[in-house]
């Protein structure tokens, strides 16, 4: 399998261990430019009903839109990892749980956050 991720007009290189930050950035211009930001927000669900089980069509419809797009970004994440790096998106049903897991795992908090980040970008 190659070492890259061809989705459209776009090839970036597949997340591994030690590419985070380049990675999330490139993935970010992906959703900015596709327009599947939104899904990857911290908590982004689609918007509920007064009375889920009797749906009025605008909802209906915008509940399949969500779910289309949400199926998009998805896509687009699973796509771009490497096989080793799967496991951290393991149970996650949307592509907002798929970039929380990720980040909570590849993203360091605190001191050693801004020691990694600052070795990143120098």
């Amino acid at each position: 399998m190659s070492d890259e991720y061809t989705g459209g007009t776009y090839q970036i290189e597949l997340l591994k261990a030690s590419n985070w930050m380049p990675w999330k950035r490139r993935m970010m211009a992906i959703f900015r430019d596709l327009g599947l930001e939104k899904y990857i927000e911290k908590n982004a669900v689609p918007l509920g009903s007064v009375d889920p089980r009797n749906l009025t069509t605008a909802e209906s419809k915008e509940q399949k839109k969500w779910a289309e797009g949400d199926a998009k970004a998805r896509a687009r994440i699973e796509l771009a990892i490497s096989d080793a790096e799967m496991v951290h998106i393991m149970g996650a049903e949307t592509a907002s749980q798929m970039w929380e897991q990720l980040t909570l795992v590849k993203e360091s908090r605190g001191q050693l956050g801004v020691l990694a980040a600052h070795r990143v970008l120098f």
